[in-house]
């Protein structure tokens, strides 16, 4: 059973970014003795931290200014408890040149907060869409998700890129 949310609370800052966001959630999971990556995308447990990252990719992985793309970010409980924990998603548009400038008619991305609750051995699934806006004359989306367990500890980060093809008019 699938569990799709809309997440009320930063909605405005989404469609101010221009992103749209939805949570689902799956039940199941490794064991919480999981050693290695698998090569299925199953998640690789730690002692250190029970969230584990199974993956996080944009899909399609290359847009046009004009086009979206879906952040798809996969997480495990590892462990047999229940896990509060709170997600930061940042992005940041990257220069098409090395001159380090920030990229023409890019929006600031403002920072989505989520609150997310494991039950013990479960599997999330979280999308977030972005938008490159016409104008944005960005090679790149970098976004970063940085995740906290309850005591504010940092306990995994996790980048994924989106490349952006700049077309040229006449070309």
């Amino acid at each position: 059973m699938v569990l799709l949310h809309k997440l009320h609370p930063i909605a405005a800052m989404a469609a101010a970014s221009g992103a749209a966001m939805a949570l689902s959630l799956v039940a199941g999971c490794p064991s919480a003795e999981a050693a290695a990556a698998p090569a299925d995308g199953s998640a690789v447990c730690a002692a250190s931290f029970p969230i584990a990252l199974n993956g996080f990719a944009f899909t399609p992985a290359t847009v046009v200014p004009g086009g979206s793309a879906t952040a798809d970010l996969i997480t495990t409980n590892c462990s047999n408890a229940a896990v509060d924990t709170t997600e930061m998603w940042s992005g940041q548009w990257l220069p098409l040149s090395s001159s380090g400038a920030l990229p023409t008619g890019c929006p600031i991305i403002d920072p989505l907060l989520r609150a997310v609750d494991y039950r013990a051995g479960q599997e999330v699934a979280e999308n977030t869409v972005y938008t490159v806006p016409t104008g944005c004359h960005a090679a790149e989306l970098q976004v970063t998700v940085r995740i906290t367990g309850s005591n504010g500890a940092l306990g995994l980060t996790a980048t994924a890129v989106l490349d952006i093809v700049q077309i040229t008019p006449g070309s």
